[in-house]
């Protein structure tokens, strides 16, 4: 039999059970940690245990007793509900050993609510959820929650409930409670925690003082901050525990294997008490036994920290889909033999963006041999290195090239962040005079409200902008690549008078022309 951990207050029990979901079942989505079933006054807030995030998660509830109040509102009477009734009388008659009412079961139900019955009490609802497991329900479905991290279930009808989560851990269970919402008790708050390990994966961006959350831009070749946080879990029962943290990240990710930090409680754990091991998506760090850790107790904060960054594989996929980096958990979660759990997985992205390049003549005559530096700053002292590549120009942090541009007039540039960035031409194309003041290029992305609730393969780059010398520039949203043309005028014989200087124009990808340039003074 799996280990089980219970949790008791009141007319709560948390218990384990798998549900698995059927066709009759009612589905109703929680967004902004609230959802409606307009049946009554009655509500019940369900709140995650210790920090547990419930975005993502599924509950399964059922009526089981349905509450009637008499007309002063001074006692409730409570009938089975029809639907579950044949199999719950079924369980206490056993109990019992003798043929039971409604009342009967209530009145059971009610007398392992105390602290001598707990185990008695565990055996029930297990077997209640296993009896009623395949008949109707509500299934409810966790979009979001409120700023909390908690959600509410409102408009119910009075009742008896039983509520499950429907977990998606694999080989493991998720957590139920057993709740009464009345005239008496209308507003029930209670807590779910599941009794499998957890984890939490974060990004540190680094713009804005964002920090670490969901989601973040880099340069390609950039150091990207990631962790993950867990905690000990419950091993009492078991001989020896297995923990693993398997991470998976895009083939557009590498990671800094030297850079690989594991605390437990606050105190770096040396790598002979776990094993790294590479993997053809990412890497797992596993602990064959987390007992054989000193000093540790179950609550204790599990930190892994690494770096990785996006490589060259980046250039040619950048999209508004971004990169992902996800981790989950493989755990014992059997003290009696040797099988394995796993948690859901805890997933970030990573963006980075691309610059199009087009050098012309105010006649639209693309200009070949036009070359260019980035820089970070306006002093142009902290150069964006470039390496040339089949695809363009990709920021690196190895031996710098210059930018040129080709037959077409074309020059790209992959892996920018978010940001100002600015453009000197270093060389102009034959016959044109160079371009006295750098082209400045600002990025500005705009993401999700909330960066700390990313799914896979879900939001959090909405929109991409950029602007040059504060004009609008084109850009092309799913693959979050920016247009920008760069032109020279053509220029006349220099009289010996002295006459105008060279004017810099940026245009964009829409044509519009920006004259941003200032006239010498005839001499």
């Amino acid at each position: 039999m799996k280990k089980r951990n219970l949790i008791y207050t009141g007319l709560l029990m948390l218990s384990l059970v798998t549900t698995p979901v059927y066709a009759q079942d009612k589905r109703v989505e929680v967004t902004n940690g609230v959802c409606m079933l307009e049946e009554g006054s009655a509500s019940i807030v369900i709140q995650a245990h210790d920090n547990q995030p419930m975005n993502g998660k599924t509950f399964r509830m059922y009526k089981l007793f349905d509450a009637e109040n008499s007309s002063d509102n001074a006692s409730t009477s409570y009938t089975l509900n029809p639907v579950y009734a044949y199999k719950i009388k079924q369980i206490v008659s056993t109990k019992l050993n003798r043929s039971v009412d409604d009342q009967d079961v209530l009145d059971y139900m009610r007398s392992l609510n105390n602290s001598n019955n707990q185990s008695e009490y565990r055996q029930f609802i297990e077997q209640v959820q296993n009896a009623i497991m395949n008949l109707d329900s509500y299934i409810i479905h966790v979009e979001s929650t409120d700023v909390n991290g908690n959600i509410v279930i409102d408009k119910l009808a009075y009742g008896f409930y039983l509520i499950d989560e429907v977990t998606n851990v694999i080989n493991t269970h998720g957590a139920s409670s057993l709740t009464m919402v009345n005239t008496a008790s209308p507003k029930v708050v209670m807590q779910i925690k599941s009794d499998y390990p957890s984890v939490e994966k974060k990004v540190y961006e680094d713009d804005n003082s964002i920090g670490w959350n969901d989601m973040g831009d880099f340069e390609i070749n950039q150091d990207i901050p990631f962790k993950y946080v867990s905690k000990v879990p419950d091993m009492s029962g078991y001989k020896t525990y297995f923990f693993e943290f398997e991470d998976e990240m895009d083939p557009c990710l590498s990671l800094r294997a030297d850079s690989v930090r594991l605390k437990i409680k606050d105190q770096f754990v040396v790598q002979n008490k776990y094993t790294y091991i590479a993997t053809d998506r990412g890497f797992k760090i596993t602990f064959t036994d987390l007992k054989q850790i000193p000093n540790i107790n179950k609550g204790d904060s599990i930190v892994l920290s690494y770096t990785a960054y996006l490589n060259e594989n980046a250039a040619p996929k950048i999209s508004k889909r971004g990169f992902e980096n996800k981790v989950r958990v493989n755990f014992s979660n059997d003290p009696q033999n040797e099988s394995k759990g796993q948690s859901p997985w805890d997933c970030v992205v990573c963006y980075t963006y691309q610059l199009n390049g087009l050098k012309s003549n105010e006649k639209n005559v693309k200009l070949k041999g036009a070359t260019f530096k980035m820089y970070r700053d306006a002093a142009m002292r902290d150069q964006v290195k470039m390496k040339k590549t089949n695809s363009g120009y990709v920021v690196t942090d190895g031996q710098s090239e210059d930018i040129v541009s080709n037959e077409n007039g074309e020059f790209e540039i992959y892996g920018l962040d978010q940001g100002t960035y600015y453009l000197k031409e270093t060389k102009a194309p034959a016959g044109y005079q160079l371009l006295q003041k750098p082209i400045e290029l600002t990025i500005s992305p705009k993401f999700v409200e909330n960066r700390n609730n990313y799914r896979s393969n879900g939001d959090g780059l909405l929109k991409l902008e950029a602007s040059s010398f504060n004009t609008p520039l084109n850009v092309s949203q799913s693959d979050a690549i920016i247009g920008l043309k760069v032109i020279n005028k053509t220029g006349t014989k220099l009289p010996v008078t002295g006459s105008f200087g060279t004017v810099l124009c940026v245009v964009t990808g829409a044509g519009i022309m920006v004259y941003v340039c200032k006239k010498k003074r005839e001499e």
